[in-house]
């Protein structure tokens, strides 16, 4: 998910189920000498509400530009005097000081799909004060059993009826490893088992992102099982927020995991489910039953391109290509002394034909600049000669 943008911040500054857990869990733990870490802050709502339950400085870091405008949500709240708003990753910046609490939201949609844990401990080792907190500090990863016969005809079985007199059933493998991210309100189908926790990180001492877990779940009810209803919760000083579609509609979504075929289950028996994500990897899961095993994964979703699939192998020798080249030699000039337009005239002529003009070339090296490059803007000298002088003040 990209938190570039205005839009995608709305649905948590709104989300008043998740928002007033955590004010309730911040007024419990912050005092007048609280100094706080809102870590991802985004808009800054739970730095914000920290500094309005009384906290004596709150550090909102933040990535993406958006992050600005908390300055002026500080300021239209009477809380600026008490708010320092960073643009940066943790790993990048440096905090001016240690903090008694360290607020994020970094659980993704289920806890790891994002790759944000990392950064929480990251932050945790660095700056978190001897007997500080965080919010959240555990979270459960849960599963159940279920039926859902609608989902899984739409979703997956769909692929094998003809459309147009056209046979696209080659494509129901892949759907049949594809998580299916929903809404709380839009899960439907019968849980044929209870709640099974499969993960339970412990984000105080947790060192890595990887999610890995089985657990054994007794069959409550006969039937079909379509996939696995996955959800989360998190715990929120003495509380848990939960993302139960049976619970509160929170921001976040759920994910069913597909089984194909679907497998059939008996009320009494015992059976066991699996769930397995490497911190950058795809989500692997499982179920075996009486009846059988199904065991699916991400990778399988995708058209994976075995050349690609090589260059991510240890034992791989890699070499520049000739975009990699161009990126190279445009690094390499990164000295401070020369324009993006003058950037982009280089590159023109040290890789001609390349690029099929100026703009094209120019923005090839704005892609680059943006990630890499520091640097101030320096007005040109003959723009520097046509600033007005202005009598009595300054120029």
């Amino acid at each position: 998910m990209s938190y570039s943008s205005f839009a995608s911040h709305r649905a948590m500054v709104f989300d008043t189920v998740r928002n007033s857990a955590y004010a309730k869990a911040i007024q419990a733990l912050v005092t007048p000498d609280s100094v706080v870490l809102d870590l991802g802050a985004g808009f800054g709502i739970l730095g914000l509400l920290a500094a309005q339950a009384g906290a004596k400085k709150v550090y909102l870091v933040e990535p993406e530009p958006v992050g600005q405008l908390a300055r002026e949500f500080a300021l239209a709240s009477g809380l600026a005097d008490r708010i320092v708003v960073l643009q940066g990753r943790i790993e990048d910046i440096e905090l001016p000081e240690q903090v008694d609490l360290i607020l994020s939201v970094f659980t993704g949609n289920l806890l790891f799909s994002e790759d944000l844990l990392p950064s929480l401990f990251h932050a945790r080792d660095r700056y978190l004060k001897p007997g500080g907190h965080l919010l959240p500090d555990r979270a459960e990863l849960l599963l159940a059993p279920l039926e859902a016969p609608d989902l899984h005809a739409t979703h997956v079985a769909g692929w094998s009826q003809a459309v147009a007199q056209l046979d696209f059933a080659a494509a129901r493998n892949m759907a049949a490893n594809e998580i299916l991210w929903m809404p709380q309100t839009e899960v439907s189908g019968l849980r044929l088992g209870p709640e099974t926790v499969l993960c339970a990180p412990d984000f105080m001492n947790a060192r890595n992102g990887d999610c890995s877990g089985s657990a054994t779940c007794r069959i409550d009810s006969s039937g079909l099982c379509h996939g696995l209803l996955a959800w989360f919760r998190i715990r929120l000083g003495s509380a848990w927020l939960t993302t139960d579609p049976r619970a509160p509609a929170l921001h976040w979504m759920n994910a069913v995991l597909p089984l194909d075929p679907p497998l059939p289950l008996r009320a009494g028996e015992t059976v066991t489910l699996g769930l397995r994500r490497p911190q950058g990897g795809d989500w692997t899961w499982a179920l075996q039953a009486e009846a059988g095993l199904r065991r699916h994964s991400e990778f399988l979703a995708r058209v994976n391109d075995p050349r690609q699939l090589r260059k991510a192998a240890s034992d791989f020798h890699p070499q520049l290509d000739l975009k990699g080249k161009a990126a190279h030699f445009v690094l390499g000039q990164l000295d401070g002394s020369t324009s993006n337009a003058q950037l982009a005239q280089l590159l023109l002529q040290e890789f001609p034909g390349m690029f099929k003009d100026q703009p094209t070339a120019q923005a090839f090296v704005l892609s680059l600049v943006k990630r890499f490059a520091t640097g101030s803007l320096q007005a040109a000298p003959q723009q520097a000669a046509l600033q007005p002088n202005i009598p009595g003040g300054e120029q």
